[in-house]
């Protein structure tokens, strides 16, 4: 085979894979543990899964996109690090954790960083990043389309 066939062989391949998987969610969640529910798609927990109602609403699948987008936004990782260390800190602390807290808030209340660039700019950016066609992918393709579904039999 040539590299290109391979490669359309193999994009084939992972198209019915994640459709498989797909058929599997949607007919196995009814029968699924509640503690598998809250795993990742590599087998271990989520660090702050919640359990979620798969009705096929817009909220689901809203929520869902925005879990894509977040997922590899580059401040996942920072907030990812920080994390632990608040944690402990809180722990430890938490008189003077709420208190920075408090100050921080006040601080950006009387900074008024959202007046330093408009809401246009803001939107230019959003539209440029290369993200958003992901995201716009993603809450497509998580949509329940009723055509989708085998017919009933009687």
């Amino acid at each position: 085979m040539s590299a290109g066939s391979d490669r359309l062989e193999r994009s084939r391949l992972a198209i019915l894979e994640h459709l498989h998987r797909k058929e599997q969610r949607r007919h196995g969640a009814s029968q699924q543990a509640p503690a598998e529910s809250l795993e990742s798609h590599e087998g271990q927990p989520a660090p702050h899964a919640r359990p979620r109602s798969r009705t096929g609403g817009w909220l689901d699948t809203a929520r869902d996109a925005i879990d894509n987008w977040w997922r590899y936004h580059p401040a996942h990782v920072a907030v990812d690090i920080a994390r632990p260390a608040l944690a402990s800190y809180a722990r430890r602390k938490p008189a003077q954790y709420l208190g920075i807290a408090a100050a921080a808030g006040a601080a950006i209340f009387l900074l008024r960083p959202w007046k330093l660039i408009s809401v246009t700019g803001v939107l230019v950016a959003v539209v440029k990043s290369p993200q958003v066609a992901g995201l716009v992918m993603s809450a497509l393709s998580s949509g329940h389309n009723p055509a989708d579904d085998p017919p009933a039999t009687e």
